[in-house]
């Protein structure tokens, strides 16, 4: 089973790094390295478990639950049906990364994301924040991206930052705010990965 696991999380780093249908980034400013060495590199930069199952919830009735679906990484996504539109912070959802972060590590935070119903006379949704928080007070921002487009087809979301300081096993979470708007999201796995120190964020690729 750990075999498994460890080769479906494989697929995922390698799937972000060299790019998938429905895939938005912009290039990075650094000539990619050769598909092969880029996958067995990302593969050991990923520090979480990514997979849909570990997404929890708030400010939905009944809580979804995951299910299968086409065209994303690991082919299973989770429902996020906001049905009144109020602030960002009253839907959302939470995953706990369970990877260690050393202070001054480079982090890149994607999430699977697309929208099945858009708010009413838009063309896209938003995603007001993706942000990757250490736990505790007073809370720490590791990686943070704000106002993200969303489309209709699965588009990977970017968050990166440098870790302030070391943070723990399973004192870190990735968090998306969702509530702001009547809307239907889809999400999928969420991959985070860990460069370690004076690695250049120009090479990280960027929310259009």
């Amino acid at each position: 089973m750990k075999t498994l696991k460890k080769a479906a999380q494989a697929g995922m780093a390698a799937a972000l790094l060299v790019g998938a249908p429905g895939m938005a980034q912009t290039e990075p400013a650094a000539a990619p390295a050769p598909p092969q060495a880029q996958r067995s590199t990302m593969v050991d930069k990923l520090i979480n478990s990514p997979f849909v199952q570990n997404w929890n919830t708030w400010g939905l009735t009944p809580s979804p639950t995951p299910h299968d679906v086409q065209g994303v990484t690991g082919g299973r996504a989770l429902t996020i049906d906001v049905k009144r539109a109020g602030d960002p912070w009253s839907v959302g959802a939470v995953m706990t990364n369970s990877g260690a972060i050393k202070a001054g590590d480079v982090l890149l935070l994607g999430v699977w994301v697309r929208a099945t119903k858009l708010p009413k006379g838009q063309s896209e949704a938003r995603m007001p924040v993706v942000l990757l928080e250490a736990q505790g007070e007073p809370k720490v921002t590791l990686a943070q991206a704000s106002n993200v487009a969303v489309g209709e087809g699965w588009t990977m979301l970017y968050a990166s930052g440098v870790a302030p300081k070391d943070v723990a096993p399973g004192q870190s979470n990735i968090i998306l705010q969702m509530g702001q708007a009547v809307q239907t999201l889809e999400l999928g796995p969420a991959l985070l990965f860990d460069f370690g120190p004076d690695y250049d964020r120009a090479r990280l690729p960027q929310n259009p």
